[in-house]
């Protein structure tokens, strides 16, 4: 439409120049509306050819959904039976697979944990996974991408797949060495059979976790939470919460945050956010308490960079495009990480009678997570480049068996074991949605980015422990703006300098010597770091929710942890009960 008014007011003064002299301006508007009526057919040509090509974009977004929505379903349905440990099998739920082949001292449980998760891939593969990568695919590329995955990272990242990967590479070829190296040395004291992926992580950490498991107690993780929170000057500006932790039947299987509605400026009064985030923590089981505190931290972390955002419309502060992955993802895994600094373990890892974590375990579980460090972030890696092959392959390649291979290979690559991942790539969920597919990269390059935080944070103030001026300078820095800027861009105001994976690297390459030497620092200056006293609130109003049922509700902590705490321990009475029958 404003082509043919150009094309008519343009072509009307052109053509009759003579007669505009001749007949002044009038003659200048009658002879342009003549000439625009002539191109009003050309405007609406134009008009379709825009419209038709977006309608049948549409419709192609539609049938994933419902694809999706189908795939969903039929996962939902899947019967997960793993040995019980007494000669029986048992059913487990998909957020169980994951700790018990972490966790579990029997090899048989393990083991029958690890082949549930490889035949989630088979099961998704034979129930409409690779129709909608095609049909993804044919979406990225009726956009302007090379696929699927190379549109997403464009529109969410703002860089190409290519300059993705050119990170990720660069990481990989940075933890190579030392990730062999840990295998090696974990195969030479345990035996090869610890180099089986249902066997490795727990040979590295299982005891560890095991012993550990009472001081991340999961009746005290709302109290634990909202101390540490509170003292890192970290809240949520009004924002009302609904947090819904514990696994059930049906459970979307992967923890999240959802901000239905944000937080913004409207004409300077500040409207508050409303958000929720979920988990699958199972009472009674061996890391469940770990795991709750990870969602809340992490999760929490989520939130209270939605909850801040200050800008004068909505769009600023929402979890979807163009707000980045990867810089969401940064600001919940510098609050998660935490969770591995020793001398938050030193003040804040308690039993429910509590007693703390002697500074002898401390050492001795950061020690037993090293080995495994540089491993682990090619392990994620390994999920990014997994969904990449699967996208690059042409729809006559997209099969079963030609996916399943190519898997393999991406496993094998990355994780350095011959029958591949712990963590099949297929039964990672985030890889099953429209929303979240071409996404997990954001975790890898959010990883990069929370070390150079915290050596930024930590040169700045000398420790982070407790420190108010963190909550405040990631608040003023980032959290205020939205996604007004781009995460590359966010990470070089607050650190000086581009997104590097060198900062990374160094923490996960660390010899067990270095490891002890900082983690004995670290322990000797907690005494020095003051203990505040907290008011109890972290300026929101919390509903602790399972399912419709409310738990608790509040704005103090006295009125949630107490109420959390007593449901979460009778819960794992019942399940020691149902145990015992």
């Amino acid at each position: 439409l404003l082509i043919g008014v150009a094309l008519g007011v343009a072509g009307g003064h052109a053509a009759h120049l003579p007669w505009v002299r001749a007949h002044g301006l009038g003659g200048l508007v009658c002879v342009g509306a003549a000439v625009l009526f002539a191109l009003w057919p050309i405007a609406w040509q134009a008009t379709f050819r825009i419209a038709r090509p977006l309608q049948e974009l549409a419709a192609v977004a539609a049938e994933i959904a419902r694809l999706e929505g189908d795939l969903a379903l039929s996962r939902s349905a899947l019967v997960h039976r793993v040995p019980d440990g007494r000669g029986g099998l048992r059913t487990a739920s998909s957020a169980e697979l994951g700790v018990l082949v972490a966790s579990d001292p029997d090899e048989r449980v393990r083991r029958g944990a690890w082949e549930c998760l490889r035949q989630v891939e088979q099961h998704v593969l034979e129930h409409g996974y690779l129709e909608i990568v095609k049909l993804k695919n044919r979406l990225g590329r009726r956009l302007g991408a090379e696929d699927w995955y190379d549109w997403k990272t464009q529109r969410v990242e703002r860089i190409t797949k290519r300059e993705v990967f050119e990170r990720l590479d660069e990481l990989t070829a940075l933890t190579h060495a030392g990730a062999r190296s840990s295998l090696q040395a974990l195969a030479s004291q345990h035996g090869a059979q610890v180099l089986q992926p249902w066997n490795l992580r727990q040979a590295a950490t299982g005891d560890v976790t095991r012993r550990q498991d009472p001081y991340f107690s999961f009746a005290n993780a709302i109290d634990t939470w909202m101390r540490s929170f509170e003292r890192l000057g970290i809240g949520f500006h009004g924002a009302r919460l609904v947090l819904d932790l514990v696994d059930r039947a049906g459970k979307h299987e992967n923890g999240f945050m959802h901000g239905p509605e944000p937080a913004w400026v409207d004409r300077g009064v500040q409207r508050r956010a409303r958000i929720q985030f979920t988990a699958n923590a199972v009472p009674g089981l061996v890391g469940a308490g770990r795991r709750a505190l990870e969602t809340l931290f992490h999760e929490g972390g989520h939130a209270a960079h939605f909850a801040a955002c200050a800008m004068p419309a909505p769009c600023f502060g929402q979890e979807y495009a163009p707000t980045s992955v990867a810089f969401s993802e940064t600001q919940s895994m510098f609050c998660d990480s935490f969770l591995s600094d020793p001398a938050w373990q030193a003040r804040y890892a308690r039993t429910l009678s509590g007693e703390r974590m002697s500074d002898a375990e401390i050492e001795a579980g950061l020690l037993a997570a090293q080995p495994l460090a540089a491993w682990n972030v090619r392990a994620m890696v390994a999920v990014c480049a997994g969904e990449r092959a699967i996208h690059e392959l042409a729809d006559a390649e997209l099969t079963p068996q030609r996916v399943l291979d190519e898997l393999r290979r991406v496993e094998r690559t990355h994780v350095l074991l011959d029958e591949g991942s712990p963590r099949p790539v297929l039964s990672v969920p985030h890889l099953l949605t429209m929303e979240s597919s071409a996404y997990y990269h954001g975790y890898v390059l959010a990883e990069m980015a929370v070390e150079q935080t915290r050596a930024t944070l930590e040169q700045r103030f000398g420790q982070l422990l407790d420190e108010p001026r963190v909550g405040a300078t990631l608040r003023d820095t980032w959290w205020q703006h939205g996604n007004a800027r781009s995460f590359f861009d966010y990470i070089e105001d607050l650190c000086g300098s581009s997104l590097s994976a060198q900062a990374l690297a160094r923490v996960v390459s660390r010899s067990p010597a270095q490891v002890s030497a900082e983690t004995r620092h670290a322990l000797q200056r907690v005494n020095e770091i003051p203990e505040r006293t907290c008011s109890g609130e972290l300026q929101a109003e919390i509903a602790l929710m399972h399912g419709s049922e409310l738990i608790a509700k509040g704005r103090n902590r006295a009125e949630l942890a107490p109420a959390f705490r007593a449901w979460i321990l009778e819960r794992e009475r019942l399940k020691e009960r149902a145990a015992g029958e």
